[in-house]
């Protein structure tokens, strides 16, 4: 790992338990989650000496501010970004091959040569408006979140993604203002298919106290008491190879450009890139990526990957 790292620029550390007790004084435990199985009784895991990687340099972006420049910056543009205004489907030309807009709940037209289907969870009813069925399937599925206060040392630590066990816990501390949120990349967190229309927006009670099992266990001096507060969204995950579909459909002028299984915050700036170089035929520059335009094509056969997992 630390070497892949390296050859995207991340510098990292393998880091063992005394070096994992003298990064963090004791706050994160080196101890494996245990496994039980079904009679309750606790099951040798054979996981061997304790490792972590540590990236070095590395930091959390604030999603909704990210979200509020970008809006700014397309006002400033003269770009028109409309809110709570639903899309019913696309609108086709009279050849019926090729896209001419979209149609809005309301009735009302908004024409274009080119429509980006990025709708996220409704991504699929979008897509069935015009007839479009891709090679791989991306499906709404329910993720859970929680978050409590912490105190100030808590909020000094990296975000951590516990794989030593069958934890699956992921936290990351907001030091603003003092809140640890937390969820899992365990697949069995991970896979419940949803209506997007139709789903519950809470943190579910077993959830949350398997989630709070997994943390405390990893943070063993977390104050227990304070409220969780929680709920619950959407992630696209693709069912096939948990990549995205990025390309032009068989429906002229209809991009498909979804099933980020999790991760479209973090490659939202390449991901702009392609679509804007898939659909100008232009490249502006050192900024642009160079993924090959049809890597991630919505009729792809899907990718072979060693572990398929939303935590690619």
């Amino acid at each position: 790992m630390v070497d892949r790292l390296a050859r995207f620029g991340v510098g990292s550390d393998v880091v063992d338990a005394d070096g994992l007790r003298g990064m963090f004084g004791g706050l994160i435990s080196s101890e494996p989650m245990p496994e039980y199985n079904e009679a309750g009784d606790e099951v040798e895991q054979n996981l061997g000496a304790f490792s972590a990687v540590y990236e070095h340099g590395c930091g959390h972006l604030d999603s909704s501010t990210c979200l509020t420049d970008l809006l700014r910056a397309c006002v400033r543009d003269g770009i028109d970004v409309r809110f709570n205004q639903k899309v019913g489907g696309v609108e086709l030309a009279a050849c019926g091959e090729r896209s001419a807009g979209v149609r809005m709940a309301d009735g009302s037209v908004i024409s274009s040569g080119v429509v980006v289907n990025a709708s996220g969870p409704w991504f699929n009813k979008l897509n069935a408006t015009a007839g479009v069925d891709l090679s791989t399937t991306a499906l709404p599925t329910r993720i859970q979140v929680g978050h409590k206060w912490i105190p100030d040392e808590f909020c000094k630590l990296p975000f951590v993604a516990d794989g030593w066990g069958p934890s699956g816990i992921y936290f990351m501390p907001r030091a603003a203002n003092n809140q640890l949120v937390f969820g899992s990349v365990d697949h069995r967190f991970e896979s419940e298919i949803v209506d997007p229309d139709d789903y519950n927006t809470a943190l579910d009670p077993d959830v949350k106290q398997d989630y709070l099992t997994c943390l405390f266990h990893r943070l063993p001096t977390l104050p227990r008491d304070g409220e969780i507060v929680g709920f619950s969204s959407m992630y696209t995950v693709n069912q096939d190879d948990v990549h995205p579909m990025i390309g032009e459909t068989k429906v002229g002028g209809l991009w498909a450009c979804n099933g980020f299984s999790g991760h479209g915050f973090k490659l939202a700036p390449a991901v702009g890139s392609l679509v804007a170089q898939q659909i100008t035929g232009v490249r502006v520059g050192a900024w642009d990526t160079a993924v090959a335009h049809d890597f991630m094509g919505p009729y792809r056969e899907p990718l072979t990957l060693k572990v398929k997992t939303h935590f690619a």
